[in-house]
C-alpha cells in the first residue's frame, strides 16, 4: 500500500508542479482548435433511397418470365453499391453538374451504402450548401436509374433480335411430305413458332415497362450543418491538449534529471542546507561604484556566515578559530565562484579577515568578480617564482568605511579592502593555466601556503573546479577544515550530485558543513522556513508578513 502511494505521488508530483503550464497548453490547443474550425466552411448532408427489389432479372436487363418479385442476393446488392461509388457513375455526374454551373454540388462527395439485407441502397452526399447536397444526391440516383434502364433496354432489344432470328429460321424451314404424299408443317414446328412470336410480343411490350430501379423518395437535406462544430471540437482539443501536456510534463520530469527542490539536496548529500539564495537577475552588482552582492542575496549570505561561525556547525570547533573552507559543486556553472566572492564580501563586512584562493586553473573567474588583476597567481607561488605576499591582493570594495593601503611583509604592494566593518579580503588568483594542476595543489608548498593563510586570516575560502570534471580538488580535501557544497536549482544534475556525494563519502576528506543552494524558488524557500525577501524591504514595511 505504501509502495503504491509512493508511486502515485511520484507520478503526480511533476504534473502538479507544472499544472499551470499543462492548463495553459490545454487552453491554447482548445482555443486554436475552435478558431481553426470556426473558419472552416459549413458542410451539409442529404440522403435519398433507391429500391432494387422489382426483380433480379430486370437488374441484368432480362425481364422476369414469372413476373414475381425476386430479392437480390447479398453479393449482387454489394456489386450495385460498388457501381454507384465507382467512377462509372461519379465522373458523369460531376461533369454534368459542372456543365450546369452547379459548382456547390459538383465539389461535393457522395457515398452509397446497402441498407441491411433488403433491396434498398442509401445515397448520402456532402456539399457546402443544402441545395448542393440535394442536387448531388438526386443526380447520383438519376444517373444510376438511367444506367440500369439503358442496360435493361439493351438486353431486351438483344433478346428481341435473337428471338426474331429463331422465328425466321423456323418459317424458312422446307415443308415435309405427309403419309399420302401431301406437304405441310408439323404440329411441333407450328407450336414453336407461335411461342417465339408470343415472346417477341412480350419483349416489345417490356420496352416501355421498365420498373427495375426506383428512387423511393427525393433527396432531403439537413438544415443544420454536420460540420464544422467549433465548440465540440474545442472541447475535444482541450481534453487532448490536457492529456498530451500531462504526458509531456511527466516525460520531461523523467528525462530532465536536474535538482529542483531543497529536499533533493538534503536527501542526496545527507546534509543540512545552510543558505538558500533566491534567483536574481545579477548576483553581483555595483553599489556605489564597486562590486557587491545583490540586495536579495545579502541576508542569505549573512545567514551562511553566521552558520559557519557556530561551533556546532563546524563539528565542535571553537568559535573565532581559523577556518579553511573548500567550496565544491557537481557541475560547472552552479555559481560556486560567485558564492565565494559574495561570501567573502559579507564576511569582511562583519569584520572578518578573509583570504580567497582561486584553485581553479581551468576557468578562473574571481578576477572579474572581485575587481582584481595581477600577472602573478597561485601557480607562481607554488612553483616558487613569486612570494605569496606579492601575488596576494587586497582589493578595495564598496563600503562606507575608510580605505587604507598597506605593504606586504616581503615588499609586495597590496591594496587594502575596508568595508563597513574592520575586515578585509585578500585574493590569490590562479595565475592562469598550470602544467599539472593536481600535482601543484597536492604539493608541500600548497600545504605550507594553507597553514600560513590560516594563521593570518579568520577564514580561507578556496574556489576549486568540480571534482567530477577534473581531479584538481581531490588534493585539497585533506588540507581544509570543511567543505561547502554549492548547488544550483534547475541546473545541477542529480546524477552529478549523487556522484559527488559518493566521491566525498569514499574519499578521506574533511567533513561536509552543509550546502549553499542558488536560484531557489520562492515557494521552496518559504516551505523550508527561509526568507525570500531582502531585509531592507522588510525593514521598510514594504512586504507584509
Amino acid at each position: 500500500m505504501n509502495d503504491a502511494t509512493t508511486d502515485a505521488a511520484s507520478i503526480a508530483a511533476p504534473l502538479w508542479k507544472r499544472k499551470w503550464l499543462i492548463l495553459a497548453v490545454a487552453i491554447l490547443v482548445g482555443a486554436g482548435t475552435y478558431l481553426y474550425y470556426k473558419r472552416q466552411p459549413a458542410v451539409y448532408t442529404a440522403r435519398t433511397q433507391l429500391y432494387l427489389g422489382s426483380g433480379s432479372s430486370e437488374q441484368t436487363g432480362v425481364p422476369s418470365s414469372g413476373g414475381g418479385k425476386t430479392t437480390l442476393s447479398g453479393r449482387a446488392l454489394s456489386d450495385q453499391v460498388e457501381i454507384i461509388n465507382s467512377s462509372v457513375v461519379g465522373l458523369g455526374v460531376h461533369k454534368r453538374l459542372r456543365e450546369q454551373h452547379n459548382f456547390a454540388a459538383a465539389k461535393g462527395k457522395a457515398k452509397a451504402t446497402a441498407s441491411g439485407s433488403s433491396d434498398f441502397i442509401v445515397i448520402a452526399t456532402e456539399a457546402r450548401t443544402p441545395k448542393g447536397a440535394v442536387r448531388l444526391a438526386d443526380a447520383y440516383a438519376q444517373a444510376y436509374v438511367a444506367r440500369q434502364r439503358a442496360n435493361y433496354l439493351r438486353g431486351v432489344k438483344t433478346q428481341i433480335t435473337n428471338t426474331r432470328e429463331q422465328l425466321r429460321r423456323i418459317e424458312t424451314t422446307p415443308k415435309s411430305k405427309g403419309a399420302k404424299g401431301t406437304t405441310g408443317t408439323s404440329t411441333s414446328t407450328e407450336i414453336q413458332a407461335a411461342t417465339l412470336a408470343a415472346k417477341v410480343s412480350q419483349l416489345e411490350a417490356a420496352l416501355s415497362g421498365f420498373t427495375g430501379v426506383q428512387q423511393v423518395t427525393p433527396a432531403k437535406a439537413s438544415p443544420v450543418p454536420v460540420s464544422p462544430k467549433p465548440k465540440k471540437n474545442a472541447i475535444f482539443g482541450f481534453v487532448l491538449g490536457l492529456v498530451l501536456a500531462a504526458i509531456g510534463a511527466y516525460a520531461l520530469s523523467r528525462f530532465d534529471r536536474r535538482i529542483r527542490t531543497l529536499g533533493e539536496v538534503e536527501q542526496i548529500f545527507n546534509t543540512q542546507v545552510l543558505a538558500a539564495l533566491p534567483k536574481v537577475g545579477s548576483p553581483v552588482v555595483r553599489p556605489g561604484g564597486g562590486r557587491g552582492p545583490a540586495k536579495a542575496l545579502v541576508e542569505p549570505l549573512r545567514r551562511l556566515n553566521t552558520a559557519l561561525r557556530l561551533g556546532d556547525v563546524l563539528g565542535g570547533k571553537a568559535q573565532g578559530g581559523s577556518r579553511v573552507l573548500l567550496c565544491l559543486s557537481g557541475d560547472a556553472g552552479d555559481g560556486r565562484s560567485t558564492l565565494v566572492a559574495n561570501l567573502a564580501r559579507v564576511q569582511a563586512e562583519s569584520g572578518e579577515r578573509v583570504a580567497v584562493v582561486e584553485a581553479d586553473f581551468r576557468r578562473p573567474t574571481l578576477a572579474r568578480l572581485l575587481d582584481v588583476d595581477s600577472p602573478n597567481g597561485l601557480a607562481d607561488v607554488l612553483t616558487g617564482r613569486v612570494a605569496s605576499g606579492t601575488a596576494m591582493q587586497i582589493v578595495k570594495t564598496s563600503g562606507s568605511g575608510p580605505a587604507a593601503e598597506a605593504a606586504s611583509s616581503d615588499g609586495g604592494i597590496s591594496t587594502a579592502v575596508q568595508t563597513e566593518g574592520v575586515g578585509s579580503i585578500s585574493v590569490l588568483l590562479s595565475g592562469g593555466a598550470a602544467p599539472n594542476p593536481p600535482a601543484l595543489l597536492g604539493s608541500e608548498a600548497m600545504e605550507s601556503l594553507m597553514r600560513a593563510l590560516a594563521e593570518e586570516h579568520d577564514y580561507v575560502l578556496i574556489d576549486a573546479p568540480p571534482p567530477l570534471e577534473v581531479s584538481d580538488a581531490l588534493a585539497l580535501l585533506r588540507l581544509v577544515d570543511g567543505i561547502i557544497i554549492v548547488v544550483r536549482i534547475g541546473h545541477t544534475r542529480d546524477v552529478s550530485a549523487q556522484r559527488l556525494a559518493e566521491l566525498l563519502t569514499r574519499t578521506a576528506s574533511a567533513p561536509i558543513f552543509g550546502a549553499a543552494v542558488n536560484c531557489v524558488p520562492r515557494k521552496d524557500m518559504q516551505r523550508y522556513g527561509f526568507s525570500w525577501s531582502p531585509a531592507q524591504l522588510r525593514g521598510r514595511g514594504l512586504i507584509r508578513r
